[in-house]
């Protein structure tokens, strides 16, 4: 590693040419400041810096278990300009200028020589060609361009200690922002200043490098002692992390067979999916091989730029920038491990990218012909780059919804989610409702609505956490008690959680309580709904959806005969605020059959029916129609008839949930057959297809159930 890193350093030149990438990629991410309200990653800072403004504290009033810097950093440009979507949006385009200068300025003193030009385009053109999250405030974007910051300054600091302090300042910023990023960019960093400083200098090097990042550590704690927080950051950014285990965990994908992604991820493959990808195709995209192969690619991108680095030295000397640099992306290289899908990856492609580009760097004066490869290699990355950012900002302008999410959030959704009425009906909803700064709780991952409606959030929380189940669920009940809405989304699946096995008391209440308005009822199936608290349906004396493990599994062929089953075992996720039981049908229908005692207090057998589709941790499964819904009870002298419902016929809204119910109190203390049963009217149902209810419980009478 002896090759002088600051070769083609200094010149004026290179100063321009700096600031001109710099301002390149300011307003490359500037140029998306009107498009995609980020609901969770952006709603989280903007969020959480709302209330700091307000006065609240991080970690004692509100809760997350990121670093400090995104939102204290936000709050105070709200204090200063206002509390403005915009204000956000022009900080990260900011500090996005900067993380390209950064880049252009490394790649120099690489000497990269004019592939320096095209390592700068590939930062430049992040926020449009890997849409959407380099142009959002989102904590991880903001430590990616802290991170080229620090890198720029370590290379700085192999002659300069003052340089090599603000590296290490910077690695802590990017801590304060991404811990696991921060933490694997001190040690990568540390290594390469290791080898890079000679002599005596050495020693001195690595100690200022040490004093930056321990003087923002001792900063940052002293800030929170003084504030009487030190032990809730200790608890937020240590304990509470360490209790995730596998929560979060998605593997990386198969490099190998080509074009065929391996079982375990298949039920998640659309997070894996380039977002352009899905975007242009589908949310639920069919399984092509170019696109599994696309995929694959990409994702060997970062380990092909690894392993080319590594190999290099083979060729001849290296300068030592191209060392930096490498510490960089396998410090990224730590966000795609447990959790590995598109949204990790991004921020590790252009370093990726740039990489490549830099095994182009020379040790001494290249030969006219190297610099004519050199030359046309750059060449050919700026025009992909440049072609990259034209195609990307047409698709995006032409996908966007002409309509906004309102006054206080002026963005046009890009993403398939986003567009059209699924948020902007809640919104609006929410809007003509509430008062001004009434409390409204956000069950799930979209904390950006409390800020779109100008509510507030009587809870720490800002979505699931998992480590602190108990607590958390005592805390967000009592705040229930005094709160009108809830906005609850159906985003459970695999490569998230379950909010009905994370807070399933919870979710208990909320199907106890809450209702969704009739008005936002029928229309298209929405993902996103609004939840109104309504009448008491009494609270659960016996939950048949925990208890249909040991229920009975039957179907009926054509002739009526009724034969036991297998068990249905894929998980059917929550939708409309009910939790679906699924079972497997044959010609004649089928159902469930519970084995219980019924209560001795006054009772309801209570379930919802009717939904067309559901859509499951494996597949996607749409209701049979023409069909009936039956309800009956054996007490010992054969199956009667409680209630009875058509689902998917004639008069049935199949566009939402149809509530059932049947009083039991005649049966109380009993120990009887519960029998839950499609029943098909018209046509057979086909065989292997399945039926389901939506949370059949037994639940006491409200008047006479307990609080």
């Amino acid at each position: 590693m002896s090759v002088d890193a600051s070769a083609g350093a200094g010149s004026r030149s290179d100063a321009i040419a700096t600031a001109f990438w710099a301002m390149i990629g300011a307003l490359a991410c500037w140029s998306l400041r009107g498009f995609e309200p980020n609901l969770l990653e952006e709603g989280i800072v903007v969020h959480i810096a709302q209330r700091l403004a307000e006065g609240e504290h991080l970690y004692q009033d509100v809760l997350i278990f990121t670093g400090p810097l995104p939102y204290e950093l936000l709050a105070l440009l709200f204090r200063v300009f206002g509390e403005e979507i915009a204000v956000a949006r022009a900080a990260i385009a900011v500090t996005h200028g900067l993380a390209t200068g950064a880049t252009f300025w490394i790649a120099r003193r690489a000497a990269a020589g004019s592939l320096s030009h095209a390592a700068a385009a590939m930062t430049a053109a992040a926020p449009l060609v890997l849409f959407p999250l380099f142009s959002i405030f989102f904590y991880t974007t903001l430590a990616f361009h802290l991170s080229l910051a620090a890198v720029a300054a370590a290379v700085a600091g192999i002659s300069s200690r003052r340089a090599a302090f603000a590296a290490g300042a910077l690695v802590a910023a990017v801590a304060l922002c991404k811990q696991t990023v921060g933490a694997s960019l001190a040690v990568t960093l540390g290594i390469a200043l290791v080898f890079s400083v000679e002599g005596r200098e050495r020693l001195r090097c690595v100690i200022a490098y040490s004093a930056g990042g321990l003087c923002v550590a001792l900063l940052t704690l002293a800030g929170f002692a003084v504030t009487g927080g030190l032990d809730d950051l200790f608890f937020a950014l240590v304990t509470l992390p360490t209790s995730f285990d596998e929560i979060y965990t998605s593997p990386y994908p198969n490099l190998w067979p080509p074009g065929e992604l391996a079982p375990e991820i298949r039920a998640s493959e659309t997070f894996y999916f380039p977002y352009f990808l899905v975007l242009i195709e589908g949310l639920f995209v069919e399984r092509k091989w170019w696109m599994l192969l696309l995929t694959q690619v990409l994702f060997a991108v970062p380990l092909a730029a690894i392993l080319g680095a590594v190999l290099r030295p083979l060729l001849s000397r290296v300068p030592r920038a191209v060392w930096f640099h490498l510490a960089l992306l396998v410090a990224w290289m730590s966000n795609l491990f447990p959790r590995t899908d598109w949204g990790h990856l991004v921020h590790v492609l252009p370093l990726a990218m740039t990489q490549l580009l830099l095994l182009g760097s020379t040790s001494g004066a290249p030969s006219r012909g190297r610099r004519a490869l050199v030359g046309g290699v750059a060449t050919l990355a700026i025009a992909v780059a440049a072609g990259g950012v034209w195609w990307s900002n047409a698709l995006i302008r032409r996908e966007a919804d002409p309509n906004t999410f309102g006054e206080r959030v002026p963005l046009r959704p890009v993403s398939l989610g986003l567009r059209g009425e699924p948020v902007t009906r809640v919104i609006r909803y929410l809007e003509e409702r509430v008062e001004p700064g009434e409390a409204i709780f956000v069950a799930r991952a979209e904390p950006l609505l409390y800020f779109a409606t100008g509510t507030t959030n009587p809870t720490p929380y800002l979505g699931v956490i998992p480590g602190m189940q108990e607590e958390q669920q005592d805390v967000i009940l009592e705040a229930l008690e005094r709160v009108r809405f809830v906005v609850m989304s159906d985003v459970d699946q695999p490569a998230m959680t379950y909010y009905r096995d994370v807070l399933p008391r919870v979710q208990a209440h909320l199907e106890r309580f809450y209702h969704i308005p009739r008005s936002l009822l029928g229309g298209q199936v929405h993902w996103l709904v609004v939840l109104e608290k309504g009448r008491d349906r009494g609270p659960t004396a016996i939950d048949l959806v925990e208890r249909s493990s040991s229920a009975t599994a039957w179907t009926r062929n054509a002739e009526g005969i009724e034969a036991e089953a297998d068990r249905f075992t894929d998980v059917l996720p929550t939708k409309y605020n009910r939790r679906p039981v699924g079972f497997y049908l044959d010609e004649g229908g089928g159902g469930l059959d519970y084995r219980l005692r019924i209560p001795e207090e006054p009772s309801v057998f209570q379930a919802d029916v009717g939904l067309w589709v559901v859509s499951g941790a494996k597949d996607i499964y749409v209701h049979p129609e023409r069909v009936r819904m039956r309800v009956s009870i054996d007490a010992g002298d054969g199956f009667k008839p409680l209630v009875s419902l058509p689902a998917m016929g004639p008069g049935s809204d199949f566009r939402r949930w149809n509530s059932m119910q049947a009083e039991l109190s005649r049966f109380a203390g009993q120990d009887v057959t519960l029998r839950l049963e499609l029943q098909p009217t018209d046509e057979p149902t086909i065989p292997r297809s399945i039926g389901y209810y939506a949370s059949p419980r037994i639940a006491l009478t409200p008047a006479r159930g307990r609080p």
